[in-house]
């Protein structure tokens, strides 16, 4: 073999070597130090290769013969086998690989007893002063070192699978509804959360089970297991964790999304003829905006018309029980699986609030990302823009402080509110008590029709959903096919109206699209 094609083999290989250095030694440059020896022996040894065929046998060969001898000079310092004194290695065989086998099951190794070891293995303590770190008699300290001993032995010679997460990792959204305690915010933003939220969600599992599934050493997973048990979205029955909340996977949106295309085209039907047909007695009313143009003002009803038959309507019907958490607070949350069959991350996903002063007037959200940033996340921040916002409404602006007025002027810069001739207007429709009445009395036949649609789409979203939740969360089935009506009833019709043209992304220049005020 020729010089040429011999260094066109070898680096072709080089990253193959590499990764199996890296596989029996204890970190990175460990490894490229070996690749480079049995790299370099490869060259010394080339002129013994009998032909062409002949070249990937005696690479590895040559790499078994390198490694050995990296083992033999190891264990001088005792890193090789797994004896009595754990790190005793007196010979290793690339074949065993115990040195990978070693480190894999010290991953797995729960808490308690990986401290006891690294503190006695790795760094030298004696089980006095283990017993002072740990804050555990020295019996448990020997205990504990025993147990891990027969641990990892045990595990060394099982066979371990890592599973489909661990190279293909899920994703997820955390939904809530309800009257929800700001700690739960960003419990699942970590991917190594939402994975384990994902693993135990049909079965139970041990910490170890869960860091092969998963793909991640248990020593980076106990805080996540922690915090998920401590907001109880974890639990544990012994020494396994199962899932507690209800997540919508993939598998199951998808069974939604085919068996329900027909309802959610019929609601828009019914959203769209509703709109267009009491639109001139809604102008009627007049209220505040009462010129605004037709697309903007299809948003409005269309979002008023939802909202009433869902929430006001529909959930005021079947009573749903929210469940507290530890903190007393009254809410439902639960998960979807991110993949294209959901729509909360998409454009159609939507936000639903209201935020009031102490008068009772109120400003109404219901949000789409489509048309922008959505809007309560401006009002949500301090009560003091919320009050502000609304005496604007009322046109009591006369005793604004200066904060007042700045506060006002952001409100401007930011489209929510309009400036002319000296006085401040809100860029939203602004009804009275009374005007907000008789709009719901203008829509009251639509509200019952979609709330009776919402129903058969509930029914049908209840049974799919028994088939593809854990048993111990089937008591959650009729409450979360409610919640299903976000997606199935408002923000399925909403995507089909806006495939279809008929509502259309506001500009910045008009009146706020899906937002209102009403003044008791």
């Amino acid at each position: 073999m020729d010089k040429y094609e011999l260094d066109t083999r070898i680096t072709d290989m080089a990253k193959t070597i590499l990764s199996y250095c890296v596989a029996r030694t204890s970190n990175r440059f460990e490894a490229e130090d070996l690749a480079q020896d049995i790299i370099l022996e490869i060259y010394k040894s080339a002129d013994n290769i009998r032909n062409k065929d002949a070249f990937y046998g005696f690479m590895w060969a040559v790499a078994g013969n390198v490694y050995k001898q990296w083992c033999k000079n190891k264990s001088k310092i005792k890193d090789c086998e797994l004896t009595e004194n754990l790190f005793d290695f007196a010979e290793a065989s690339d074949d065993n690989s115990e040195l990978y086998l070693l480190r894999r099951e010290l991953t797995l190794l729960s808490e308690k007893y990986r401290k006891a070891v690294i503190l006695y293995y790795i760094e030298n303590k004696s089980c006095s002063q283990i017993s002072e770190h740990l804050s555990i008699s020295e019996s448990m300290v020997k205990y504990l070192l025993f147990k891990s001993r027969q641990i990892l032995k045990e595990g060394m010679n099982m066979e371990r699978n890592y599973g489909q997460q661990s190279y293909n990792p899920k994703g997820m959204s955390l939904l809530f509804w309800g009257d929800v305690s700001e700690e739960y915010y960003g419990l699942c933003d970590s991917k190594i959360s939402q994975n384990i939220l994902f693993a135990c969600y049909n079965d139970k599992l041990t910490a170890e089970q869960i860091s092969l599934e998963i793909g991640v050493a248990l020593p980076y997973m106990e805080d996540n297991l922690k915090v998920l048990c401590e907001y109880e979205l974890l639990k544990k029955d012994g020494n396994r964790y199962y899932t507690n909340i209800v997540i919508l996977t993939k598998d199951f949106m998808s069974e939604v999304n085919s068996k329900t295309v027909e309802l959610r085209k019929i609601i828009s039907i019914i959203l769209k003829n509703a709109v267009e047909k009491n639109k001139q007695a809604v102008r009627e009313l007049v209220f505040s905006s009462t010129d605004i143009n037709n697309n903007s003002l299809s948003w409005q009803l269309v979002c008023f018309a939802l909202f009433d038959a869902v929430i006001e309507n529909l959930q005021e019907k079947i009573k749903i029980d929210y469940p507290k958490d530890k903190f007393g607070s009254e809410y439902f949350v639960w998960a979807a699986e991110d993949c294209e069959e959901n729509c909360w991350k998409d454009d159609y996903g939507f936000w639903v609030s209201a935020s009031e002063n102490s008068d009772g007037d109120y400003i109404h959200f219901m949000d789409f990302p489509i048309n922008g940033d959505r809007i309560n996340d401006f009002f949500f921040d301090k009560q003091e823009r919320v009050n502000i916002f609304l005496d604007i409404a009322k046109k009591n602006t006369e005793d604004f402080s200066e904060n007042d007025k700045a506060i006002a002027a952001e409100m401007v810069r930011n489209n929510y509110a309009k400036a002319a001739d000296g006085e401040l207007f809100i860029n939203a429709p602004v009804f009275t008590a009374e005007q907000y009445k008789k709009l719901r009395e203008i829509f009251s036949e639509i509200s019952e029709q979609i709330a009776a649609e919402g129903e058969k789409m509930m029914n049908t979203v209840e049974k799919i959903m028994k088939n593809h939740i854990p048993v111990h969360l089937k008591n959650f089935a009729r409450s979360m096919s409610y919640l299903r009506l976000f997606e199935d009833v408002i923000s399925a019709p909403v995507a089909v109206l806006c495939d279809e043209k008929y509502l259309l992304p506001y500009s910045n220049d008009s009146i706020l699209p899906t937002t209102y005020i009403v003044l008791k």
